[in-house]
């Protein structure tokens, strides 16, 4: 179902792009399954939402799914094509691309989802700029990759949304990134690997800006790379 084909210079191109390993790839999946992810978690009705001390202030009107054990098997009964859609992201087949692309061997999926899946945000909502969570707060695995998927058939530039990543030292932003309609981000988790989408955003009211997060880990990774454990580290421009 992957619709993108690895090749040595797009490889190269990852390893070695600025301000951190990344790359966008436009039409990353099948155009059908995307179309049938969308349907599935439109009609969707049970999201959660964040609960801690920074909502509101760094993620505002950000919602997501699955939220907890007990809400993935309400997600597998009520949206089965967008849970069979994860599931596929998590297959071997996506492993190996993933390892090929980036360089990094022996990746581990996430089947709880902690933090990722489906994400979806509404007028007025942005997520601030940050660095990522580094270990699992479950399995203690390092967190190494991000691929984020975005869902969304028409979105309007002055909208806002972009994602934005940032230099590894704050100093600017690099990148700005269209959430458009099977759009995959894909980079490498650090300490320093800023990114989100800080600015409220102006799509009309009953519009959502609909995303997959998918988040890949391995059992150990480079001692330069190596931190205390932390959850999000938030940067407000």
């Amino acid at each position: 179902m992957l619709n993108h084909q690895l090749t040595p210079e797009i490889q190269q191109q990852y390893q070695t792009a600025n301000p951190f390993p990344h790359i966008v790839v436009d039409n990353f999946l099948e155009e059908a399954l995307v179309n049938q992810t969308i349907e599935s978690i439109k009609n969707f009705g049970s999201w959660g939402w964040d609960h801690s001390s920074h909502a509101g202030t760094h993620q505002r009107r950000k919602y997501f799914t699955p939220w907890s054990d007990s809400n993935l098997e309400v997600l597998k009964t009520e949206a089965p094509v967008a849970h069979s859609t994860l599931e596929y992201l998590n297959s071997p087949e996506v492993l190996k691309y993933l390892e090929d692309l980036t360089g990094i061997k022996n990746l581990i999926p996430d089947y709880t989802y902690h933090g990722g899946g489906f994400h979806k945000i509404g007028r007025n909502g942005k997520l601030s700029i940050h660095c990522d969570y580094n270990l699992h707060p479950k399995t203690g695995q390092h967190r190494r990759i991000n691929l984020l998927l975005y869902l969304n058939p028409v979105w309007e530039e002055e909208w806002g949304g972009n994602l934005e990543l940032w230099e590894r030292d704050l100093s600017k932003m690099t990148h700005s990134i269209q959430p458009v309609f099977n759009r995959a981000v894909i980079f490498n988790i650090t300490d320093d690997a800023y990114h989100g989408h800080p600015h409220p955003m102006k799509c009309p009211e009953g519009e959502w800006r609909y995303s997959i997060a998918m988040y890949y880990f391995t059992e150990d990774r480079p001692d330069e790379e190596k931190s205390d454990p932390h959850m999000a580290i938030w940067y407000e421009v």
